[in-house]
């Protein structure tokens, strides 16, 4: 494969830089599907507004238990692949599309299952985030027309997280952008009922989503099936296979509960934040979701750092993965010092545009400019994630991402708003502090694994699924 070629022994910053650019791409293109419902569903009220954010949670959830499956196909997907362009055996290529099928497999039965149960239970979840009944009522026909479409929207991730494991991520983002297209046609045509369509309300939001993104799964998996790609999925390993199935499950469970972390340590923390008024409730909204649309391209590189970590360890090319880590701060730094600066200097500007209440763009224009002077942080933490999600370490990526949304930035926020008594302005600086430690405590975790790396000095020559490179690192 011409990707991995390039990935196990071309320049390392062309490399990472062809593979996270369309990744930010996606990421920022996956953001506009929730941004669509809701500038079309506000047409209808501020109960349809309503349902769908109190819905959001819940989707986001279940996304998350996906890309987790996803994320654990990928990793040994990518590990597959460098082996096999190490050996050149047949049974290494095999092993290949054997792991796609058996992500697929898993997958499917994994969302079969939440679907059926969410669907049931819907009615009791929602009511516990919403005693409005015409709120309660929309959320339950949009929750419950995701989950029936749960089974049509999901194989994408297969295709994702395999194009993603060989170097291939261009094509993913075309069938995000061909969906996001679709999605942005479908939303008001089914919503408000335009030409053949009947005016559906908030059903025909969630059914223009159900079918925007099933239309990429079909002609994600037709690729897959027809083996376009160079990776493919082979119905003759459609019988599970034990361990390949924990194996996923042991590097897809971790990176479920650490996406999931950051949605749970969020509404925990909007729960402190509403105690200190609307205006401040206000600009923690705005400057939140700003934030989570400049680390985009920190979690754009971390993704390419995960695939050519993964792919050499599994080739055996150990001191490339820690060259990979310096040639992304090279990629990464200057965008996101450009992003800090830029913030900064321009961050009234920005918050005018989401608001006009004079408390709010004050306080919201303090909290961007103190936030915006610290995301190098994270941009380190999102790189070494990628690392240790490439040596199929996804449990310390769990465990640092948890210890960073829930006793870092929970206790930060508590101590210096509450114990110390600085109110808003505690709150805005939580967020520094948090970075810091968050950064800090990953680095040391990172230093400690590649000291046993480098003491190890592993040398490897035949790499398989159990790799001697792994054993050394897991023992």
């Amino acid at each position: 494969m011409q990707d991995t070629e390039k990935i196990l022994n071309g320049d390392l910053k062309k490399v990472i830089l062809r593979l996270s650019v369309p990744v930010m791409i996606s990421n920022f293109l996956q953001s506009t599907y929730n941004i669509t419902d809701t500038f079309w569903v506000g047409r209808l009220g501020s109960y349809a507004i309503a349902a769908v954010t109190i819905s959001f949670p819940i989707v986001f959830l279940i996304i998350s238990l996906s890309m987790g499956v996803g994320v654990g196909g990928s990793i040994l997907i990518a590990h597959a692949v460098g082996k096999a362009f190490k050996t050149k055996k047949d049974e290494d290529n095999k092993q290949i599309n054997l792991i796609t099928t058996q992500t697929f497999v898993l997958l499917l039965l994994v969302v079969l299952a939440v679907s059926v149960l969410g669907f049931i239970f819907t009615p009791k979840i929602l009511s516990l985030l919403s005693s409005d009944p015409k709120v309660f009522n929309s959320a339950v026909i949009y929750l419950r027309t995701i989950f029936v479409g749960l089974v049509l929207m999901i194989p994408y991730y297969v295709f994702e997280a395999a194009l993603r494991a060989i170097g291939n991520t261009k094509t993913p983002m075309k069938f995000v952008l061909m969906s996001v297209i679709l999605n942005i046609i479908l939303d008001p045509l089914m919503i408000f009922g335009i030409g053949p369509f009947p005016a559906m309300g908030i059903f025909g939001a969630a059914l223009a989503t159900v079918i925007s993104r099933a239309v990429a799964s079909f002609f994600a998996i037709y690729h897959l099936i027809k083996n376009t790609y160079g990776i493919k999925i082979d119905f003759s390993f459609v019988k599970p296979r034990l361990k390949i199935v924990k194996e996923l499950l042991k590097l897809g469970i971790p990176t479920s509960i650490e996406m999931s972390s950051i949605s749970i340590s969020v509404f925990i923390l909007t729960s402190l934040v509403s105690a200190l008024g609307t205006v401040t409730l206000a600009a923690f909204g705005i400057v939140t979701r700003l934030f989570s649309f400049f680390m985009i391209p920190s979690l754009g590189i971390s993704v390419a750092v995960s695939t050519v970590v993964a792919q050499n360890f599994g080739a055996g090319n150990l001191k490339r993965i820690f060259l990979s880590l310096m040639e992304s701060l090279k990629v990464g730094s200057p965008i996101v010092l450009f992003i800090s600066f830029s913030t900064f200097i321009f961050s009234r500007q920005i918050i005018n545009v989401f608001t006009s209440e004079a408390d709010v763009i004050n306080i919201g224009t303090l909290f961007l400019r103190i936030i915006s002077l610290f995301i190098v942080l994270d941009f380190g933490r999102h790189i070494l994630i990628g690392f240790f999600r490439g040596i199929k370490r996804t449990e310390i990526a769990m465990f640092v991402s948890m210890v960073h949304n829930f006793i870092f930035r929970l206790s930060a926020a508590y101590l210096l708003v509450f114990a110390f008594g600085l109110g808003t302005i505690g709150l805005w600086w939580s967020y520094p502090v948090t970075m810091f430690l968050g950064f800090a405590l990953t680095y040391l975790i990172y230093l400690k694994i590649k000291k046993k790396i480098t003491a190890k000095k592993v040398d490897v020559e035949e790499i398989i699924l159990e790799s001697e490179a792994e054993e050394q690192i897991m023992g």
